[in-house]
């Protein structure tokens, strides 16, 4: 046996992964036998598997079973692959230009990156009520950021 697999006894044949009893259809084949949890389908490599218990089933076990089909658009690639698009949506270039546009308090200190004399700063409550703000600072001619907790 390998591991992660069940024993003989215990594993569902192709036919019982998928019963169908009128209009309801149980979805068996789609959790893991071990610990219940979704299978993760790997089309490339041809199996399903389960990331909390070590449990991996070959794809054409469930051939006879079902198709799944998934939809994804652009921006639910880049959220699960955590890309950056080449291209900026509008929304996107309008939020960053009324980010160039806020005002900020400022302060006469010299950038410690490109040694401008004016740095933007603002300040939020990051730790508990009885410590300090944390000052985020901000460089208006080379976009430099950096904090300190006062």
């Amino acid at each position: 046996m390998q591991p992660g697999m069940l024993p003989d006894d215990m594993e569902p044949t192709p036919g019982e992964l998928l019963k169908s009893s009128g209009d309801v259809i149980e979805k068996n084949w789609m959790f893991c036998p071990i610990s219940g949890s979704l299978l993760i389908l790997d089309t490339a490599g041809g199996m399903a598997r389960s990331e909390l218990a070590i449990f991996e089933r070959p794809l054409s076990d469930l051939d006879d079973t079902m198709n799944v089909v998934t939809h994804a658009d652009m921006p639910d690639y880049h959220r699960r692959y955590n890309l950056e698009p080449l291209i900026k949506s509008r929304q996107q270039l309008e939020f960053e230009a009324l980010l160039k546009q806020r005002v900020r308090a400022t302060v006469e200190e010299p950038c410690p990156k490109c040694q401008a004399p004016i740095l933007e700063y603002y300040t939020m409550q990051l730790r508990s009520a009885d410590e300090g703000q944390t000052v985020f600072y901000e460089c208006r001619k080379c976009d430099y950021r950096y904090s300190t907790n006062n």
